[in-house]
C-alpha cells in the first residue's frame, strides 16, 4: 500500500471526514453480511475505504457490526492508521450517529459501505457542492415511470420528470452536522438527507455515477464482479 496522499483540505483549508456505514446484517441478502463478501480478492467494503483513503480525506470512520470490529481493524491496517473502526447500532441511523460522533471535520461525508466503486471525481464534486450549499448528494435522473404498488396491484403512477435516484457519498458542512446529530436521535429515517429537507436549509445534488452501484441483492454481486474485473486495486 502506498503512503496516504496529503489531505487536500487539511493544509490551510477545510478538514474532511468520511463515515463509511457498513454495519448492516444483510437481511435482503438472506442474512449474509454482504459488505464482507469477497470481490476479486478483497472484501466489498475494502474498496470504499480505499477510495476515500486515496482521495486524501483527513479521517475515515468505518462503522461495522459489533462482531466485526476486530476483523475490520485488521482489514484496514494497511491504511497507516487513517481508519477508525467502530461498532454500529441497531438501526442504520444509529450506526450513522455513532460515526458522526467521531467527526470533527468542516465537511462530513456519509457513504454506504456496499457502494465499492465510488470514484474520486464524485467525492470531489459532492464536497465542493456541500461547501457552497450546505448539504449535497449525487443523484441519477430517473428515466422510467415510477409506480406505487401494494402486493400485486399498482395503486399510483408518477411521471418520471424531476425524479432522482440518490446515491452516496452524501456531504454535509459542520453546521448541518449539528442538526443531523440532533435529528438522528429524535426521528426514524432511512436517509440522512431527508432530515435536512425538513429544515429551512438548502439541499443540492450533483450528477452521480451509474457505476456507483449499491450491492443489495444477490444478483448485484454478479454485476459487481464484472465491474471489479476492470477496477484497479493496488
Amino acid at each position: 500500500m502506498k503512503e496516504k496522499p496529503s489531505g487536500r483540505y487539511g493544509q490551510g483549508g477545510r478538514m474532511i471526514d468520511a463515515v463509511i456505514v457498513a454495519a448492516g446484517e444483510g437481511m435482503r441478502m438472506g442474512g449474509i453480511q454482504k459488505q464482507f463478501l469477497d470481490l476479486e480478492g478483497r472484501p466489498i467494503v475494502y474498496y470504499s475505504v480505499r477510495q476515500f483513503y486515496k482521495y486524501g480525506v483527513d479521517k475515515i470512520i468505518l462503522v461495522v457490526p459489533p462482531d466485526k470490529v476486530d476483523y475490520s481493524a485488521e482489514m484496514v491496517k494497511d491504511f497507516h492508521g487513517s481508519v477508525l473502526t467502530i461498532s454500529g447500532g441497531e438501526r442504520r441511523q444509529d450506526s450513522v450517529l455513532n460515526g458522526l460522533n467521531e467527526c470533527d471535520g468542516d465537511i462530513i461525508l456519509v457513504h454506504d459501505g456496499v457502494r465499492p466503486f465510488v470514484k474520486k471525481e464524485l467525492i470531489e464534486k459532492v464536497i465542493k457542492c456541500a461547501q457552497d450549499c450546505g448539504a449535497c448528494a449525487p443523484g441519477i435522473p430517473i428515466n422510467d415511470t415510477v409506480k406505487l404498488y401494494l402486493r400485486n396491484r399498482i395503486l399510483w403512477t408518477k411521471g418520471r420528470g424531476n425524479l432522482l435516484q440518490i446515491q452516496t457519498p452524501q456531504a454535509f458542512n459542520s453546521n448541518m452536522l449539528k442538526h443531523l446529530l440532533k435529528l438522528l436521535r429524535q426521528h426514524y429515517v432511512n436517509d440522512e438527507l431527508s432530515l435536512i429537507e425538513c429544515l429551512d436549509e438548502d439541499v443540492c445534488w450533483v450528477f452521480g455515477d451509474p457505476m456507483n452501484i449499491k450491492i443489495t441483492y444477490p444478483e448485484d454481486i454478479e454485476l459487481a464482479r464484472v465491474i471489479a474485473k476492470s477496477w484497479r486495486v493496488e
